[in-house]
Protein backbone atom coordinates (compact mmCIF):
# COMPACT_ATOMS: atom_id res chain seq x y z
CA UNK A 1 0.00 0.00 0.00
CA UNK A 2 1.43 3.12 -0.96
CA UNK A 3 2.49 5.28 1.93
CA UNK A 4 0.52 8.84 2.91
CA UNK A 5 2.48 11.63 3.85
CA UNK A 6 0.48 13.71 6.62
CA UNK A 7 0.08 17.53 5.28
CA UNK A 8 -0.80 20.66 7.43
CA UNK A 9 -3.46 22.73 6.56
CA UNK A 10 -2.33 26.04 5.36
CA UNK A 11 -5.27 27.61 7.14
CA UNK A 12 -4.18 29.28 10.27
CA UNK A 13 -5.89 27.16 13.12
CA UNK A 14 -5.08 26.40 16.82
CA UNK A 15 -7.30 23.93 18.80
CA UNK A 16 -7.73 25.32 22.05
CA UNK A 17 -7.48 29.26 22.62
CA UNK A 18 -4.83 28.60 24.77
CA UNK A 19 -2.76 27.30 22.17
CA UNK A 20 -3.68 30.48 20.06
CA UNK A 21 -2.31 32.62 23.40
CA UNK A 22 0.95 30.73 22.95
CA UNK A 23 1.01 31.25 19.66
CA UNK A 24 0.64 35.07 19.84
CA UNK A 25 3.59 34.97 23.17
CA UNK A 26 5.53 33.21 20.20
CA UNK A 27 4.81 35.97 17.91
CA UNK A 28 4.64 39.27 20.22
CA UNK A 29 7.38 38.20 22.85
CA UNK A 30 10.41 38.76 20.62
CA UNK A 31 8.99 42.33 20.03
CA UNK A 32 8.72 42.97 23.17
CA UNK A 33 12.23 42.02 24.48
CA UNK A 34 13.63 43.95 21.81
CA UNK A 35 12.23 46.76 22.95
CA UNK A 36 13.48 45.92 26.87
CA UNK A 37 16.95 45.41 25.13
CA UNK A 38 17.60 48.48 22.95
CA UNK A 39 16.60 50.67 26.42
CA UNK A 40 18.60 48.69 28.29
CA UNK A 41 21.39 49.24 25.90
CA UNK A 42 20.78 52.65 25.26
CA UNK A 43 20.80 53.45 29.28
CA UNK A 44 24.39 50.80 29.42
CA UNK A 45 26.13 53.01 26.67
CA UNK A 46 24.85 56.32 27.98
CA UNK A 47 28.67 57.81 28.20
CA UNK A 48 29.53 56.14 25.10
CA UNK A 49 25.95 57.52 23.20
CA UNK A 50 25.22 61.28 25.12
CA UNK A 51 28.79 61.66 26.35
CA UNK A 52 30.42 61.44 29.58
CA UNK A 53 26.57 61.86 31.25
CA UNK A 54 27.43 60.74 34.45
CA UNK A 55 29.88 63.10 35.03
CA UNK A 56 27.51 65.54 34.14
CA UNK A 57 24.22 64.57 35.84
CA UNK A 58 26.78 63.64 38.56
CA UNK A 59 25.65 60.40 39.09
CA UNK A 60 27.66 58.07 41.95
CA UNK A 61 29.54 55.01 41.45
CA UNK A 62 27.26 53.11 43.53
CA UNK A 63 24.20 54.27 41.87
CA UNK A 64 25.72 53.56 38.40
CA UNK A 65 26.43 49.96 39.11
CA UNK A 66 22.93 49.57 40.41
CA UNK A 67 21.78 50.65 36.86
CA UNK A 68 24.44 48.71 35.04
CA UNK A 69 23.31 45.75 36.68
CA UNK A 70 19.66 45.64 36.09
CA UNK A 71 20.16 46.97 32.56
CA UNK A 72 22.43 43.59 32.49
CA UNK A 73 19.63 41.52 34.25
CA UNK A 74 16.41 42.95 31.61
CA UNK A 75 19.53 41.75 28.77
CA UNK A 76 19.25 38.27 30.87
CA UNK A 77 15.71 38.05 31.25
CA UNK A 78 14.83 39.15 27.82
CA UNK A 79 16.98 36.26 25.99
CA UNK A 80 15.07 33.91 28.67
CA UNK A 81 12.02 35.12 27.11
CA UNK A 82 12.92 34.28 23.67
CA UNK A 83 13.24 30.94 24.78
CA UNK A 84 10.60 30.46 26.62
CA UNK A 85 8.29 31.65 23.79
CA UNK A 86 10.28 29.58 21.28
CA UNK A 87 9.77 26.36 23.56
CA UNK A 88 6.61 27.18 24.96
CA UNK A 89 7.86 27.18 28.65
CA UNK A 90 5.87 28.21 32.03
CA UNK A 91 6.44 30.97 34.27
CA UNK A 92 6.77 33.54 31.59
CA UNK A 93 4.66 36.26 34.16
CA UNK A 94 6.84 35.34 36.81
CA UNK A 95 10.05 36.50 34.00
CA UNK A 96 7.69 39.82 32.97
CA UNK A 97 7.33 40.59 36.72
CA UNK A 98 11.19 40.54 37.36
CA UNK A 99 12.00 42.70 34.26
CA UNK A 100 9.30 45.04 35.09
CA UNK A 101 10.60 45.28 38.77
CA UNK A 102 14.25 45.59 37.72
CA UNK A 103 12.78 48.57 35.32
CA UNK A 104 10.47 50.18 38.03
CA UNK A 105 13.44 49.75 40.14
CA UNK A 106 15.85 51.62 37.69
CA UNK A 107 12.85 54.19 36.95
CA UNK A 108 12.96 55.38 40.66
CA UNK A 109 16.48 55.83 41.12
CA UNK A 110 16.42 57.88 37.49
CA UNK A 111 13.44 60.20 38.66
CA UNK A 112 13.86 60.80 42.01
CA UNK A 113 17.76 60.40 42.52
CA UNK A 114 19.15 61.68 38.86
CA UNK A 115 15.92 63.67 37.75
CA UNK A 116 16.54 62.59 34.30
CA UNK A 117 14.15 63.83 32.39
CA UNK A 118 14.38 61.28 29.18
CA UNK A 119 13.73 58.19 31.88
CA UNK A 120 9.66 59.27 31.89
CA UNK A 121 8.76 58.67 27.82
CA UNK A 122 11.25 55.59 27.89
CA UNK A 123 9.07 54.19 30.71
CA UNK A 124 5.70 55.42 28.96
CA UNK A 125 7.06 53.71 26.05
CA UNK A 126 7.91 50.76 27.93
CA UNK A 127 4.26 50.39 29.15
CA UNK A 128 2.56 50.92 25.87
CA UNK A 129 4.81 48.07 24.32
CA UNK A 130 4.11 45.84 27.12
CA UNK A 131 -0.06 46.74 26.63
CA UNK A 132 0.53 45.93 23.24
CA UNK A 133 2.24 42.66 23.32
CA UNK A 134 0.87 41.09 26.22
CA UNK A 135 -3.20 42.59 26.03
CA UNK A 136 -4.39 38.94 25.07
CA UNK A 137 -2.19 37.41 28.10
CA UNK A 138 -3.67 39.24 31.02
CA UNK A 139 -1.63 37.41 33.66
CA UNK A 140 1.82 38.48 31.84
CA UNK A 141 0.33 41.76 31.01
CA UNK A 142 -0.69 42.61 34.61
CA UNK A 143 2.81 41.26 35.71
CA UNK A 144 4.88 43.71 33.33
CA UNK A 145 2.66 46.93 33.34
CA UNK A 146 1.74 47.12 37.03
CA UNK A 147 4.92 47.59 38.77
CA UNK A 148 6.17 50.32 35.98
CA UNK A 149 2.68 51.71 36.67
CA UNK A 150 3.03 51.93 40.41
CA UNK A 151 6.89 53.12 39.88
CA UNK A 152 6.07 56.35 38.33
CA UNK A 153 3.74 57.71 40.69
CA UNK A 154 5.84 56.77 43.16
CA UNK A 155 8.65 58.22 41.91
CA UNK A 156 6.40 62.03 41.01
CA UNK A 157 5.05 61.97 44.81
CA UNK A 158 8.95 61.23 45.87
CA UNK A 159 10.11 64.06 43.43
CA UNK A 160 7.72 66.31 44.50
CA UNK A 161 7.79 65.71 48.27
CA UNK A 162 3.40 65.60 47.27
CA UNK A 163 0.78 64.77 44.74
CA UNK A 164 1.05 66.70 41.56
CA UNK A 165 -2.46 67.48 40.26
CA UNK A 166 -0.87 68.05 37.10
CA UNK A 167 0.73 64.84 37.05
CA UNK A 168 -1.90 62.76 38.50
CA UNK A 169 -4.40 64.14 35.95
CA UNK A 170 -1.80 63.37 33.06
CA UNK A 171 -1.19 60.00 34.75
CA UNK A 172 -5.59 59.06 34.93
CA UNK A 173 -5.62 60.14 30.98
CA UNK A 174 -2.84 57.53 30.02
CA UNK A 175 -4.05 54.59 32.00
CA UNK A 176 -7.17 55.15 30.14
CA UNK A 177 -5.43 55.48 27.27
CA UNK A 178 -3.67 51.83 28.20
CA UNK A 179 -7.23 50.08 29.14
CA UNK A 180 -9.00 51.27 26.18
CA UNK A 181 -6.40 50.85 24.09
CA UNK A 182 -5.77 47.19 25.26
CA UNK A 183 -10.18 46.85 25.04
CA UNK A 184 -9.67 47.86 21.31
CA UNK A 185 -6.70 45.28 20.09
CA UNK A 186 -8.61 42.31 22.73
CA UNK A 187 -11.62 42.87 20.50
CA UNK A 188 -9.83 41.84 17.84
CA UNK A 189 -7.89 39.07 19.10
CA UNK A 190 -11.64 37.87 19.83
CA UNK A 191 -12.70 37.79 16.44
CA UNK A 192 -9.77 36.03 15.14
CA UNK A 193 -10.30 33.25 18.11
CA UNK A 194 -14.28 33.03 16.46
CA UNK A 195 -13.18 33.26 12.55
CA UNK A 196 -10.26 30.24 14.04
CA UNK A 197 -13.24 28.31 15.42
CA UNK A 198 -15.22 28.95 12.43
CA UNK A 199 -12.26 27.57 10.24
CA UNK A 200 -11.97 24.19 13.07
CA UNK A 201 -15.14 23.42 11.91
CA UNK A 202 -14.94 23.79 8.39
CA UNK A 203 -11.75 21.55 8.29
CA UNK A 204 -13.58 18.84 10.87
CA UNK A 205 -16.63 18.86 8.07
CA UNK A 206 -14.42 18.74 5.12
CA UNK A 207 -12.13 16.15 6.51
CA UNK A 208 -15.07 14.16 7.79
CA UNK A 209 -16.27 14.24 3.97
CA UNK A 210 -13.19 13.54 2.30
CA UNK A 211 -13.23 10.02 4.53
CA UNK A 212 -16.58 9.21 4.41
CA UNK A 213 -18.74 7.08 1.57
CA UNK A 214 -21.37 9.48 0.84
CA UNK A 215 -23.91 6.97 0.20
CA UNK A 216 -23.38 4.38 2.96
CA UNK A 217 -22.19 6.80 5.28
CA UNK A 218 -19.04 4.51 6.16
CA UNK A 219 -15.51 4.87 6.22
CA UNK A 220 -14.46 5.23 2.42
CA UNK A 221 -11.64 3.17 0.87
CA UNK A 222 -9.01 5.82 1.36
CA UNK A 223 -9.90 6.32 5.09
CA UNK A 224 -9.99 2.90 5.69
CA UNK A 225 -6.04 2.61 3.56
CA UNK A 226 -5.37 4.96 6.00
CA UNK A 227 -6.52 3.43 9.08
CA UNK A 228 -5.19 -0.35 7.92
CA UNK A 229 -1.79 1.48 6.93
CA UNK A 230 -1.08 2.91 11.27
CA UNK A 231 -2.40 -0.25 12.29
CA UNK A 232 0.50 -2.47 10.44
CA UNK A 233 3.15 0.29 11.00
CA UNK A 234 2.17 0.33 14.88
CA UNK A 235 2.08 -3.40 14.95
CA UNK A 236 -1.19 -3.63 16.47
CA UNK A 237 -3.63 -7.01 16.21
CA UNK A 238 -6.30 -7.00 13.80
CA UNK A 239 -8.49 -9.14 12.10
CA UNK A 240 -9.90 -8.00 8.91
CA UNK A 241 -13.45 -9.33 6.88
CA UNK A 242 -13.95 -8.49 2.87
CA UNK A 243 -17.24 -8.94 2.24
CA UNK A 244 -19.14 -9.13 -1.10
CA UNK A 245 -23.21 -8.86 -1.33
CA UNK A 246 -24.27 -11.77 -3.37
CA UNK A 247 -25.21 -11.09 -7.11
CA UNK A 248 -25.53 -7.48 -6.87
CA UNK A 249 -25.82 -7.07 -10.07
CA UNK A 250 -28.66 -9.13 -10.58
CA UNK A 251 -30.29 -6.96 -7.59
CA UNK A 252 -29.32 -3.87 -9.86
CA UNK A 253 -30.96 -5.37 -12.63
CA UNK A 254 -34.31 -6.51 -11.59
CA UNK A 255 -35.17 -3.70 -8.57
CA UNK A 256 -33.21 -0.59 -10.46
CA UNK A 257 -29.95 0.95 -9.20
CA UNK A 258 -31.59 3.18 -6.63
CA UNK A 259 -33.02 0.44 -5.05
CA UNK A 260 -29.16 -0.97 -5.10
CA UNK A 261 -28.33 2.23 -2.99
CA UNK A 262 -30.95 1.62 -0.46
CA UNK A 263 -29.78 -2.04 -0.57
CA UNK A 264 -26.36 -0.59 0.18
CA UNK A 265 -26.82 1.60 2.88
CA UNK A 266 -29.36 -1.21 4.52
CA UNK A 267 -26.29 -3.68 4.15
CA UNK A 268 -24.10 -0.96 5.67
CA UNK A 269 -26.49 -0.79 8.59
CA UNK A 270 -26.37 -3.82 9.84
CA UNK A 271 -22.65 -4.22 9.61
CA UNK A 272 -22.33 -0.70 12.00
CA UNK A 273 -24.44 -3.08 14.13
CA UNK A 274 -22.37 -6.00 13.71
CA UNK A 275 -18.99 -5.14 14.98
CA UNK A 276 -18.19 -4.96 18.78
CA UNK A 277 -16.21 -2.17 19.61
CA UNK A 278 -16.95 1.82 18.36
CA UNK A 279 -12.73 1.42 17.35
CA UNK A 280 -13.96 -1.20 14.59
CA UNK A 281 -13.71 0.76 11.25
CA UNK A 282 -16.68 -0.26 8.40
CA UNK A 283 -15.57 1.27 5.14
CA UNK A 284 -17.24 0.71 2.04
CA UNK A 285 -14.51 -1.06 -0.83
CA UNK A 286 -16.14 -0.11 -3.62
CA UNK A 287 -19.20 -1.14 -5.59
CA UNK A 288 -21.23 -3.77 -3.33
CA UNK A 289 -17.83 -4.81 -1.08
CA UNK A 290 -17.19 -4.03 2.05
CA UNK A 291 -14.69 -3.98 4.62
CA UNK A 292 -14.68 -4.30 8.29
CA UNK A 293 -11.53 -3.80 10.43
CA UNK A 294 -11.89 -5.73 13.91
CA UNK A 295 -9.21 -4.74 16.20
CA UNK A 296 -7.64 -6.67 18.99
CA UNK A 297 -9.88 -9.53 17.40
CA UNK A 298 -8.18 -12.84 16.94
CA UNK A 299 -9.59 -15.11 13.82
CA UNK A 300 -12.33 -17.15 15.77
CA UNK A 301 -13.86 -13.71 17.18
CA UNK A 302 -14.06 -12.05 13.68
CA UNK A 303 -16.06 -15.62 12.97
CA UNK A 304 -18.44 -14.45 15.40
CA UNK A 305 -18.50 -10.86 13.60
CA UNK A 306 -19.25 -12.79 10.29
CA UNK A 307 -22.01 -15.04 11.75
CA UNK A 308 -23.85 -11.48 13.37
CA UNK A 309 -23.77 -10.37 10.21
CA UNK A 310 -25.34 -13.28 8.50
CA UNK A 311 -28.00 -13.16 11.32
CA UNK A 312 -28.53 -9.07 10.54
CA UNK A 313 -29.26 -9.46 7.03
CA UNK A 314 -31.76 -12.44 7.69
CA UNK A 315 -32.90 -10.14 9.82
CA UNK A 316 -32.99 -6.69 7.59
CA UNK A 317 -34.98 -9.33 4.95
CA UNK A 318 -34.11 -7.37 2.25
CA UNK A 319 -35.86 -8.70 -0.64
CA UNK A 320 -33.82 -10.43 -3.73
CA UNK A 321 -35.66 -12.62 -5.97
CA UNK A 322 -32.97 -12.73 -8.49
CA UNK A 323 -30.61 -14.37 -6.04
CA UNK A 324 -29.46 -18.40 -6.71
CA UNK A 325 -29.11 -18.72 -3.09
CA UNK A 326 -32.00 -17.00 -0.66
CA UNK A 327 -35.02 -15.07 -1.20
CA UNK A 328 -33.10 -12.41 0.79
CA UNK A 329 -29.87 -9.93 0.82
CA UNK A 330 -27.02 -12.16 1.75
CA UNK A 331 -23.64 -11.67 1.20
CA UNK A 332 -20.04 -13.90 1.04
CA UNK A 333 -16.76 -13.10 3.49
CA UNK A 334 -13.41 -13.66 3.84
CA UNK A 335 -11.74 -13.45 7.11
CA UNK A 336 -7.68 -12.86 7.15
CA UNK A 337 -5.77 -11.84 10.16
CA UNK A 338 -3.22 -9.49 10.83
CA UNK A 339 0.25 -11.21 10.82
CA UNK A 340 4.19 -9.34 11.46
CA UNK A 341 5.80 -8.73 8.34
CA UNK A 342 2.87 -8.33 5.81
CA UNK A 343 2.07 -5.36 4.62
CA UNK A 344 -1.97 -3.87 4.41
CA UNK A 345 -2.18 -5.19 0.49
CA UNK A 346 -1.21 -8.61 1.88
CA UNK A 347 -3.76 -9.04 4.37
CA UNK A 348 -6.39 -7.29 1.52
CA UNK A 349 -5.63 -9.97 -0.71
CA UNK A 350 -5.51 -12.78 1.75
CA UNK A 351 -9.25 -11.87 2.89
CA UNK A 352 -9.96 -11.25 -1.34
CA UNK A 353 -8.86 -14.79 -1.63
CA UNK A 354 -10.61 -16.05 0.76
CA UNK A 355 -13.79 -14.39 0.01
CA UNK A 356 -13.59 -16.25 -3.35
CA UNK A 357 -13.55 -19.33 -1.62
CA UNK A 358 -16.51 -18.58 -0.08
CA UNK A 359 -18.08 -17.23 -3.59
CA UNK A 360 -17.00 -20.65 -4.90
CA UNK A 361 -18.28 -22.94 -1.60
CA UNK A 362 -22.11 -21.66 -2.69
CA UNK A 363 -21.72 -17.59 -1.28
CA UNK A 364 -23.87 -16.85 1.47
CA UNK A 365 -20.77 -17.78 4.14
CA UNK A 366 -17.83 -16.67 5.15
CA UNK A 367 -13.94 -18.72 4.59
CA UNK A 368 -10.57 -17.77 5.60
Amino acid sequence: MEKRQNTTPDLATWPTRKSMVRHGLAMNLPWLAFVNVSFALMLLLRNVLFGDVDTLLRTTQHLALMVDTSMLGIIIISAALLIMAWRHIAGISIVLFICSLLWALCGYLLITIVQLPHAWPIFVVLLLAGMTALYFYPSGLLAFVIPLWLSLPVSSIALNQSVNLRFAVIWLVFTLILICGRYILLSWFEEAWRRNQQNQRLILRLDALAHLDALTQTANRRAMETVLENAVDQNKAFSLIMLDVDYFKLYNDTYGHQAGDDCLTRVAQVLKKSVRTPHDVVSRYGGEEFVVILFDCPENMAEQVAVRIQDGLRTAAIPHSASKVSGVVTASMGIAAMEEGLAGTEIIARADAALYRAKDAGRDRWSH
